[in-house]
């Protein structure tokens, strides 16, 4: 158990109404690449577990697996979606003459080599709610809006569509536009998309899990660096920064947060197949972590901190 989880259990020791007889868990699945295989693999963990929750929220990545179990699709089902998924079911490419038109127009008109269109497809043919609405729990989606310059987080309508404006992103998918608005990938403000969700449900316990971003472990001295991979390490350092403010602003509502951060393989766009891998690593780990606290996320009989007579 972590300093911060010994805080908490030590502040719902001390305070009855820290100790309710049927707690409000919720669980927040953080932005990171192609981290959704990581995410199936702990919401697989989640439910063998036992633990229920409220609401659950998701940015990128984590929007995708948010959404689907949201709407009513067992953890099992998404891992089976995922790991079945190949290269041509997302596949849309604008294609060379599309680089080269915009090319032509000094690179206007071109932001990604996917059109995402596939993507929601695919989104909308295993989402079982295909509206906010309609999803037995509630279910919060953050995508960044670009036409604003703010993030925002998604609560009503049409689901996979906003899946599809937070999972944007740049040279890789282009962005989606909902209401005259533009939107790109939800993890370019917030990672870890919390604050909506906290304010509208009031939890009594949140669990994140938190995938590191891809560059976080690299010794920048012995990168072979390209102007892209420049670019992605500043967006990196910006993002971490962002999110310790975010996090520090919530004061004294950290103490309610449990963090599962495993230690995951890399997948990318070539790398589809090695996605059990990354479920495998997830689960285990999530299996591990909560294992010890999982008194605290469950609705019991009796209180498990209060002592028996």
């Amino acid at each position: 158990m972590t300093d911060g989880d010994q805080r908490s259990e030590a502040a719902r020791q001390s305070d009855p109404e820290e100790r309710p007889a049927h707690p409000r868990i919720a669980i927040v699945l953080s932005a990171g690449y192609f981290g959704f295989f990581a995410h199936a693999g702990f919401m697989l963990a989640i439910e063998e577990l036992g633990i229920d929750y409220c609401a659950i929220s998701g940015s990128s990545a984590g929007a995708i697996v948010a959404a689907l179990h949201a709407s009513g699709v067992p953890a099992g089902e998404i891992v089976d979606m995922l790991t079945s998924v190949r290269r041509r079911d997302i596949w849309d490419s604008t294609g060379i003459t599309g680089i080269a038109g915009a090319l032509l127009r000094r690179g206007r008109g071109w932001t990604g080599w996917l059109k995402g269109n596939r993507f929601e497809e695919l989104m909308e043919r295993h989402l079982r709610a295909k509206t906010f609405e309609a999803c037995p729990r509630a279910l919060y989606i953050t995508a960044l809006n670009l036409t604003r310059g703010e993030d925002e987080t998604f609560v009503s309508g049409t689901i996979a569509d906003k899946v599809r404006a937070s999972c944007g992103y740049p040279f890789l998918m282009s962005p989606r536009s909902l209401n005259g608005c533009e939107y790109w990938d939800g993890g370019f403000l917030a990672k870890v998309p919390l604050e909506a969700m906290l304010e509208s449900e009031q939890p009594h316990r949140v669990i994140v899990h938190h995938l590191p971003t891809r560059t976080e472990s690299t010794r920048f001295e012995e990168r072979n660096w390209s102007a892209v991979a420049l670019l992605e390490q500043a967006l990196t350092a910006a993002r971490k920064e962002i999110g310790r403010h975010r996090l520090n602003a919530l004061g004294d509502v950290e103490r309610r947060i449990t963090w599962v951060e495993p230690v995951v393989p890399p997948i990318g766009p070539n790398s589809l197949s090695e996605g059990q891998a990354a479920v495998d690593a997830a689960h285990r780990y999530a299996i591990d972590f909560l294992s010890p606290q999982r008194d605290l996320f469950l609705s019991p009989q009796r209180d498990p901190l209060t002592p028996s007579a």
